[in-house]
């Protein structure tokens, strides 16, 4: 069973940690527009955090079946920009001409680390749940 992030919205405070550790850890930079985590925060009126990474689906829904790489992109944070908006769940990033897309860390998220109030977790339970009602429809 692999592991997945788990992401409590109630707990996350908008501090962006998560997107800079992300940034810093993969490209050498603080730059939170260049991060496969993403908060989107209304400061206007409930002051509500939601947080949108990716599921690790154990099917990529971003990819159709038959291509040749899943396994191999699974573990890349870079992808190209023809697989921008395949993504049920809106978790690949979109910078320039490149796709940023959740490689775990190579099994060591950053975002879990800097997270101080728990929002961001790691859990090894399956989320086919969430893989299941986009897939139906529902």
């Amino acid at each position: 069973m692999s592991i997945r992030i788990k992401i409590n919205p109630e707990k996350c405070s908008g501090c962006r940690l998560c997107e800079m550790a992300c940034s810093i850890h993969h490209l050498g930079v603080v730059n939170t527009g260049r991060s496969a985590i993403r908060i989107f925060k209304d400061d206007l009126e409930t002051g509500a955090c939601n947080l949108v990474v990716c599921i690790q689906c154990k099917r990529m829904l971003c990819m159709d079946d038959d291509h040749p790489d899943q396994e191999s992109y699974r573990t890349r944070f870079i992808w190209e920009k023809s697989f921008a908006g395949f993504c049920p769940f809106d978790a690949l990033v979109k910078w320039n001409d490149d796709i940023y897309h959740c490689d775990l860390c190579g099994g060591h998220p950053q975002c879990v680390t800097v997270c101080s109030t728990g929002a961001i977790q790691i859990s090894d339970k399956d989320r086919t749940k969430d893989e299941d009602r986009v897939t139906k429809g529902d």
